[in-house]
């Protein structure tokens, strides 16, 4: 059973100043189409209590803690019931996406566990459970190390995220047999074509994650090897695990859709998708 989740939240947000230098990302407003007007760390809580998520820790700037607490406590006192009771916060220095991860491994406790970036917020299609809980019952069904959840993008978007070459399974899980972290359309053509997608669609990372505690020890074999100063990357974990593990890392294909807020332009879709959203 997975129990809890690990949410980062502290990344700088350069491509959001100076807004993002006053106010964390995370608590940019999301505005739902019932009208309901909540940050966007809200809704990505929310998302990981509908899977099933019982313990939520948030990996924080050091210094922006107090800001998450506040709107947690508030929104408790508002009567909100999507936003979890069980809440730790866990500082990281900004010192890449996989040392935020690393940093959660207590609080994990050696089980499997989910990661939802702090930045996506994502959108079921109709009739469909969360996202989330999408990935969760996948994994449930299948096992493994981990299972990954993804969504098909275009060369527009290759530059963006990581992307995966999947074998089919059974229904939209994949098992991975290859991973490159933002490729050219080049490097996707000749390396990540998944069968059953379209010329030149690709399975890419949706911003929902689930690992074995396995992805920890990985973490800190990829940190021994890194030159000082430089950023540890859960994808370059991601790929030593598939490397170790190729048989148990999956991907499954979300029914649904992946809203980035991380940039001006994708933050102004995301608000026109949520205005939309029933």
């Amino acid at each position: 059973m997975v129990r809890r989740a690990l949410i980062p939240v502290a990344g700088l947000g350069t491509r959001l100043r100076p807004m993002s230098s006053v106010v964390p990302k995370a608590m940019f407003p999301l505005v739902s189409g019932a009208g309901r007007i909540r940050p966007i760390v809200h809704y990505i809580c929310a998302e990981a209590l509908a899977a099933g998520i019982e313990e939520i820790a948030l990996i924080v700037t050091p210094g922006q803690e107090q800001t998450f607490r506040q709107y947690i406590a508030a929104a408790r006192q508002a009567g909100d019931a999507d936003v979890p009771t069980r809440v730790e916060y866990i500082p990281a220095e900004p010192r890449g996406f996989g040392y935020a991860i690393a940093r959660g491994a207590d609080f994990v406790g050696g089980q499997p566990f989910m990661i939802i970036l702090g930045d996506h917020v994502h959108l079921a299609d109709p009739g469909r459970e969360p996202c989330g809980a999408q990935v969760i019952q996948a994994f449930t069904e299948h096992g493994g190390a981990a299972m990954i959840g993804m969504h098909a993008v275009g060369p527009e978007a290759l530059g963006l995220v990581g992307v995966a070459r999947g074998e089919p399974i059974r229904g939209n899980v994949f098992r991975c047999t290859h991973f490159v972290e933002k490729p050219d359309l080049a490097v996707a053509r000749k390396l990540l074509r998944s069968p059953g997608l379209p010329e030149d669609q690709f399975l890419a990372h949706c911003g929902i994650y689930l690992f074995t505690s396995e992805i920890f020890q990985c973490l800190a074999d990829v940190a021994a090897k890194l030159p000082e100063g430089q950023e540890l990357q859960l994808a370059d974990a991601q790929s030593l695990l598939l490397k170790r593990r190729p048989n148990d890392y999956y991907l499954v294909r979300i029914a649904g859709r992946a809203l980035d807020t991380g940039t001006p332009e994708t933050y102004a879709a995301a608000l026109e998708a949520m205005r939309r959203a029933q």
